[in-house]
């Protein structure tokens, strides 16, 4: 199930196994968090163990899960980074949760999945933690927003998104400083731009975009923030090696929605949809181009035919010339 669903499916029912893992750190402990509530463990001393994934045994696992909770109505078993995988013919633990003990709770904390739980996958609740979709960080974040007495506008909200890349960990503390800034007065797209640091990601996509745009004075002056930033071109120039590399897969493939384009590139749907306006200004054929660029300039970098600052200027210029 997605974390948006995990809060009502609580409600509902508590299973006797879970997985928590996902690309969102901040939804990976928010996911655990929520399931203690609901467990609402008084003892932890007793009835909450923590086992480490890559030392415990199967055997281990199952016994302490085989014990009856004292006072509270669940034991809790966290087991994190879970990576043992069964030598013995008899699997003891696939055996365990093919009849688990209903007032015992496993929770596999593993943000990494591990090829390890695969076994037992599918008898485990697995709590999907990647990085929510635009759409629904943006009802988040209005509900947090109203909440605290605070307005803020759509734009805003899409702004502070794409800034902090949809990492929710980022958008919850950014939020906050927006709230107690704001001090009953509307948030605006500009306060957003003023307050929030700006994620690597979009910032070379912005760069990408004032390419677009055809300014090159904005485009070359936030390259040589980037490069200070950054310490060097070479960190910018791998970034917008993969924004064109998008650019030019969605140009090519016209005829998929940004659904199915969103699940072939492995990104949200909202970073289809922001490489698009770049796919107008150019042709297939000179998006292969640019990426081919950029490929020889990350070559030329690492050979020391080239230092990477020049090398840096030298592509935006030329991405320029073949935008004209």
């Amino acid at each position: 199930m997605k974390f948006v669903e995990l809060k009502k499916d609580l409600q509902k029912e508590i299973r006797p196994a879970y997985l928590i893992s996902g690309n969102d750190r901040f939804l990976c402990y928010s996911a655990l968090e929520q399931i203690k509530q609901a467990l609402n463990i008084s003892l932890a001393e007793l009835n909450y163990v923590i086992m480490d994934g890559a030392t415990v045994s199967l055997q281990d696992i199952v016994e302490s899960a085989s014990v009856f909770p004292f006072v509270d109505q669940y034991r809790a078993i966290q087991i994190n980074n879970f990576s043992i995988k069964n030598k013995a013919k008899e699997d003891k633990l696939l055996n365990y949760l093919k009849n688990p003990m209903r007032e015992c709770v496993l929770i596999f904390f593993s943000i990494d999945q591990s090829d390890a739980l695969k076994p037992y996958l599918s008898l485990i609740c697995s709590v999907d933690c990647d990085k929510l979709g635009a759409d629904v960080l943006a009802q988040t974040l209005k509900v947090k927003f109203e909440k605290n007495g605070a307005k803020i506008s759509k734009e805003a909200i899409e702004t502070l998104i794409l800034f902090c890349n949809n990492d929710m960990a980022r958008i919850s503390g950014e939020s906050d400083k927006l709230i107690s800034f704001a001090d009953g007065k509307e948030i605006s797209v500009d306060m957003v731009k003023k307050l929030v640091v700006e994620d690597k990601e979009y910032q070379v996509f912005e760069l990408a975009e004032f390419i677009a745009k055809n300014d090159k004075f904005k485009a070359l002056d936030l390259a040589e923030t980037l490069s200070n930033d950054k310490k060097g071109g070479f960190s910018i120039l791998t970034p917008l090696y993969n924004n064109y590399r998008r650019v030019l897969y969605v140009a090519i493939n016209k005829d998929k929605t940004d659904s199915e384009l969103a699940s072939l590139l492995g990104v949200k749907e909202y970073a289809v949809k922001m490489v698009k306006s770049q796919a107008k200004v150019f042709s297939p054929r000179s998006l292969k181009k640019i990426v081919d660029m950029l490929y020889d300039a990350d070559r030329n970098i690492k050979m020391g035919k080239i230092k990477e600052d020049i090398a840096m200027y030298q592509v935006i210029l030329n991405i320029l010339k073949i935008r004209r």
